[in-house]
């Protein structure tokens, strides 16, 4: 289990079907960390190593280590089964994950740093991240 998530939020995410009760449960976890939170931003669907498995495994090394040394990370890997879900019959970057769900998670203010992982420059959604935490005054770390 996810740091920070409960078994309500696994749940909760599984019953899903829009990005707005995606973004209640992301809500609810990011109001149970300790500020100030983080995200770990990288190439999951596009670039980075090629494949959705190996980019998930390095986000999630990623996300392992920062926990290791004290930061506290908004872990949005549980999400990811439903992304594909909602996406599974666009050809295209599906980006209203991008609008609808991270969007919103930005602009709650909590999130107040993105550790980017090397690659992200490779990643459709990452460097839109990274764009939007230049729009909104969030702290960019590049890894």
């Amino acid at each position: 289990m996810a740091k920070y998530w409960t078994a309500k939020n696994y749940e909760d995410v599984e019953k899903a079907e829009v990005f707005s009760e995606l973004f209640v449960v992301a809500s609810e976890i990011l109001n149970s960390i300790p500020e100030p939170v983080a995200l770990v931003s990288g190439p999951i669907s596009t670039g980075g190593l090629g494949s959705i498995e190996k980019n998930l495994e390095v986000m999630a090394r990623n996300i392992a280590a920062l926990e290791k040394k004290g930061v506290h990370i908004f872990n949005q890997l549980p999400f990811e089964n439903k992304f594909k879900e909602f996406s599974k019959n666009s050809k295209e970057y599906y980006t209203p994950i991008l609008d609808h769900f991270y969007l919103p998670l930005f602009q709650t203010g909590k999130i107040t740093k993105i550790f980017f992982v090397p690659g992200w420059e490779t990643s459709t959604g990452a460097k839109w991240e990274y764009e939007q935490a230049e729009k909104l005054g969030i702290e960019k770390i590049l890894l």
